[in-house]
């Protein structure tokens, strides 16, 4: 009793494999999707953190920079992204400086009686 085993056609094996490439190609889109939405999701919360850094608040001001450091340290931020974001948060930290001196001088010529 021998056993017969029969090929499979190539056109049976043209459709696997067309029909194994489809379901990578839909995976990986949707990888894609995914991580697009999470990097848009990141940028959303950094616009926010920005946006309470520039507050009159202090305390709500410390909780964007605390939030902002949070956020910019994701991995999904590419090192052009992050090197933008160093920019951004050194040229509020310079600016913040500058008008703190000139308050700090404000109130010393006030006190000095100097104009």
């Amino acid at each position: 009793m021998g056993g017969t085993t029969k090929a499979i056609p190539a056109q049976a094996w043209v459709t696997l494999i067309v029909g194994v490439l489809a379901v990578v190609g839909v995976a990986l889109t949707v990888r894609q999707r995914t991580v697009a939405d999470k990097r848009a999701q990141a940028w959303q919360r950094i616009t926010w953190c920005l946006d309470h850094t520039v507050s009159d608040d202090d305390d709500e001001a410390g909780l964007g920079w605390d939030i902002y450091a949070a956020v910019t340290d994701s991995p999904l931020m590419t090192t052009t992204e992050k090197a933008v974001l160093k920019v951004v948060a050194d040229r509020t930290a310079l600016g913040l400086a500058r008008s703190s001196d000139d308050e700090d001088t404000d109130g010393k010529n006030e006190q000095e009686g100097l104009p």
